[in-house]
Order: C-alpha cells, then sequence, then structure tokens
C-alpha cells in the first residue's frame, strides 16, 4: 500500500492572481498509476483533474484540460499539480492517489484563497459545562466553542490537567460560517467520576493563518460533588 508524504490533511492559503503548486509521493514502483482530484465544498462530489498512467505522462482530464491546471510525473513515485492564476474558484481539497488494481488516497491539501485581505484568529475558545439532564447516563459532555476566526484552518484538541486526550472526543467535520468569520464545537465525554474540582479540562484550537500556527485555549474546572447534583424535575 503506497503511503502518501503527509499522514494528515496539510493546508495552503493563497491570495488571488499567484500559481500554486501541491505535491504527492507514493512508495510503491508497482503502483503505476496516479491521480489527482479536487473536492470542493466539504464533501461535495469529487472531481478528476488529472490521470497518470506510468512516469513521464500526466494527462490532466476535460473539462480542466487546456485551463489553468497542469500535472508534472517526473517519476513513478512522484506527482505535482499545477494551478495557475488561482482565483477563489480554486479552493478546495486536493487529493492525491496512486493504483494498481485498488486506488489509495492521501489525506489531501486544503487550498484556501483569500480574495481579502483579512486574516483573524479565534477570537473567543469557551468551553461549555456538562448538562445536569445527563445525571442517568454516568458521563459528561463538555462542549467547546471556537469563533470568531477566518479562514477556517483550524482543528481542535482536548487536555485533561496537562495530558493529551483523544478518547471520547467528537469535533464537527467542518467549520461552519458565520457572516465574515468560522465557528466550530467539539464535545469531550468523560465518565461523572471525572467531573470533580480536581481535574481541569482544556480545550486547544489551532489555527493556520498561511506562515504559522497559533494556539488558543478555553478552559474549565469540574465541580465538587456536592454541587453538581441531579435535578429532581423531568
Amino acid at each position: 500500500k503506497p503511503q502518501m508524504t503527509s499522514s494528515r490533511r496539510s493546508h495552503q492559503l493563497i491570495r488571488t492572481d499567484p500559481s500554486v503548486t501541491l505535491t504527492c509521493k507514493q512508495d510503491d514502483s508497482q503502483f503505476f498509476y496516479m491521480f489527482w482530484y479536487r473536492q470542493r465544498g466539504g464533501g461535495g462530489r469529487m472531481e478528476l483533474l488529472v490521470y497518470s498512467p506510468g512516469a513521464s505522462v500526466a494527462n490532466v482530464e476535460a473539462p480542466f484540460n487546456g485551463s489553468k491546471y497542469s500535472a508534472f510525473r517526473p517519476t513513478v513515485l512522484a506527482s505535482s499539480l499545477q494551478v495557475q492564476a488561482v482565483e477563489a474558484a480554486d479552493a478546495a481539497v486536493y487529493f492525491c492517489a496512486s493504483s494498481r488494481a485498488q486506488s489509495y488516497f492521501g489525506k489531501g491539501t486544503k487550498l484556501t484563497v483569500l480574495g481579502e485581505s483579512r486574516v483573524t484568529a479565534p477570537t473567543r475558545v469557551k468551553v461549555l459545562s456538562p448538562s445536569e439532564k445527563e445525571c442517568s447516563s454516568g458521563k459528561k459532555t463538555l462542549v467547546c466553542v471556537a469563533s470568531g476566526f477566518y479562514p477556517d484552518h483550524v482543528s481542535v484538541s482536548w487536555m485533561i490537567n496537562g495530558g493529551a486526550v483523544s478518547k471520547g472526543v467528537a469535533t464537527d467535520s467542518a467549520a461552519t460560517r458565520q457572516n465574515r468569520t468560522y465557528r466550530i464545537t467539539s464535545r469531550l465525554t468523560v465518565f461523572s467520576e471525572e467531573w470533580t474540582s480536581n481535574n481541569l479540562f482544556v480545550c486547544s484550537v489551532s489555527f493556520f493563518n498561511g506562515t504559522t500556527t497559533t494556539y488558543h485555549n478555553g478552559s474549565i474546572t469540574g465541580e465538587a460533588k456536592s454541587e453538581f447534583l441531579c435535578s429532581t424535575n423531568v
């Protein structure tokens, strides 16, 4: 199985007009075929941009041939896609795939085209305490809300007392647009006995501004058991 160069989704931000080049590598010389796809609109259909049956051959597919797209395949193990005169309509997630009989995809590169000269880091990261209505479940759900950022190149992680947590985490698949900025939520579910004043819960939002990544945190301390009583009213 080929392994793409990036084990996680990468990001590129670009202003309008310049060109951008995306690169892809795989590690199995028996996978002769390589492809480039794009997916717009957060879960839209996959559009085939480039088909390459082997080294030195890379064909841009209709209706994209003769347009701003060009592709190169210098070796069986590597390919690149170039987009000329980038504009807002080119914003999408671009995927590379390699194949012998079955196709394997990389994680994708998210290309954001900034039509306006504005980048805004999250202005607020807030962690909401669990609802008392969860009393019967034996678990508590904390909700993290990050808002006021642009563009939508963020990821969310959780920590308890400084230690990273991945179990029980559910984060929105994509940020949602609110006027000129974006908003994203993430949920952390823990056992009721963990929701005590001894534990500090931190939601960390990493934001990529096109050059560097900054981190913006929200936190909350669990409540003493005597202070977090279940409501007897339905």
